[in-house]
């Protein structure tokens, strides 16, 4: 690192004075500042991710709801989640679909429900309408604390 930091200065003194042709020097020290801020990219992004993950495990809690159980039909699936501990307050909830298994010679309808959403739980259910054959439906869900924003 500090090889390059005196190459540029020596790069920088030697342009002012003119005795240096600065196309390759530029070129090395245009590649080493790119290097550089991808490099601050990626650890800048890594830290977001830490700090993301570390306060999702250390504050929030998350899940799996559902079923898949072919040839056999199980819908409409539904069920109470705990959250373990309880919320201090009602949290905030976010889920979505990553398993969905029907069949191909109907159409395809799906319908989620969360309901009585508290400090210690909620309610989830999945179903289907109309003549839809569904062999599978899970839900990914994660709760955390709502944030507050002083204005």
């Amino acid at each position: 690192m500090y090889t390059n930091i005196l190459l540029a200065t020596l790069l920088v003194i030697q342009l002012t004075h003119g005795s240096v042709d600065a196309v390759p020097l530029n070129s090395e020290l245009t590649q080493y500042i790119n290097e550089q801020i991808n490099l601050g990219l990626t650890q800048a992004k890594r830290e977001v991710i830490n700090q993301m993950e570390g306060f999702v495990s250390s504050h929030g809690q998350s899940g799996v709801f559902g079923e898949h159980a072919y040839p056999k039909i199980k819908f409409p699936a539904s069920g109470y989640i705990t959250f373990n501990p309880p919320f201090t307050a009602v949290p905030a909830l976010v889920y979505g679909l990553y398993t969905y298994d029907t069949s191909k010679d109907y159409n395809s309808r799906l319908v989620t429900d969360v309901t009585n959403l508290s400090k210690s739980g909620f309610n989830m259910k999945i179903k289907t309408y109309a003549d839809t054959k569904m062999w599978g439906a899970r839900i990914s869900w994660m709760a955390c604390p709502k944030a507050t924003v002083d204005v």
